[in-house]
């Protein structure tokens, strides 16, 4: 059974708007989480070299959360979701990612997965 994890990043002083952008449209997440995304119908394809994947969006909340699910997981309740906040005091931007993992293993490799990921949406964001 697959075990739910979160990771948290600061992003610092970010639009949110543009955080959203990169968070929740084909063009957004082709700039930094697949090298070609496709959306027909709340399906997004996303394409890393030959290989592709699809999932659908199944919530979002402009500037705040976005949660897809893995067209081919057979586990219903399995999904990853990215939600944006911002502190009161620092105004600084903090982007929680949800996700789940099925070993101590895999969330190694999908925790160094998501770090390279949000390295690279950081430079698409020009930070």
């Amino acid at each position: 059974m697959k075990e739910i994890f979160q990771l948290e990043y600061v992003l610092g002083k970010v639009s949110q708007n543009v955080l959203w952008n990169a968070l929740s449209t084909s063009d957004g997440l082709a700039c930094w989480f697949a090298d070609k995304v496709e959306e027909k119908e709340n399906i997004f394809t996303f394409h890393w070299g030959r290989s592709e994947q699809s999932a659908q969006m199944l919530l979002s909340k402009a500037n705040s959360h976005v949660r897809y699910r893995w067209e081919d997981e057979e586990d219903n309740r399995c999904y990853f979701e990215m939600r944006i906040s911002v502190s009161e005091i620092s105004e600084d931007v903090t982007l929680t990612i949800t996700d789940f993992s099925e070993s101590s293993d895999d969330l190694k490799d999908l925790t160094d997965w998501w770090n390279i990921q949000i390295d690279q949406l950081q430079k698409a964001l020009g930070m």
